[in-house]
């Protein structure tokens, strides 16, 4: 089968988008693909995934537009990530289908992420327990995030 981006090559890369129920499938021989992880998405259909977001968003750091982020694909800077937040959340929803890391962890250092990822969860809770006027349950919580972060 021929890359549906060049028609020139044979397409090594199958992807299948499913969006609001409507099944896409694509073919793409490497130089296309590796196009793609570049930024370079001009032949590529990927920027549907963009679809509907708000675009005016800026980062107040280094002034990066949503609308350029979409285009290149690339943040300028780490505040970017605060900046486009939400809008990043449902891409990477899109792509990986959760915006939650599943995988491997470095073994070097995975105590700490254990424990800021036990955090985030207690704070949750935390939440959660206020929400629902649970307030003994929520001062342990506090309590126990507090030991925690000291313990960073």
């Amino acid at each position: 089968m021929l890359c549906e981006s060049c028609k020139k090559r044979q397409a090594k890369l199958h992807y299948t988008s499913v969006i609001n129920g409507i099944v896409e499938e694509y073919h793409l021989c490497e130089v296309c693909a590796s196009g793609i992880q570049k930024g370079l998405v001009e032949n590529f259909p990927v920027y549907k995934l963009f679809e509907g977001l708000n675009l005016d968003v800026k980062c107040p750091n280094c002034g990066l537009s949503y609308e350029k982020f979409r285009l290149t694909g690339k943040l300028g800077c780490s505040e970017c990530y605060d900046a486009f937040g939400e809008e990043l959340k449902s891409v990477i929803k899109g792509i990986h289908g959760h915006t939650k890391h599943v995988g491997k962890m470095p073994k070097r250092g995975i105590t700490r992420i254990k424990k800021e990822i036990n955090i985030q969860e207690l704070t949750q809770q935390l939440e959660d327990a206020v929400n629902f006027e649970e307030y003994e349950k929520a001062a342990y919580l506090r309590d126990e995030i507090k030991r925690l972060k000291t313990n960073l």
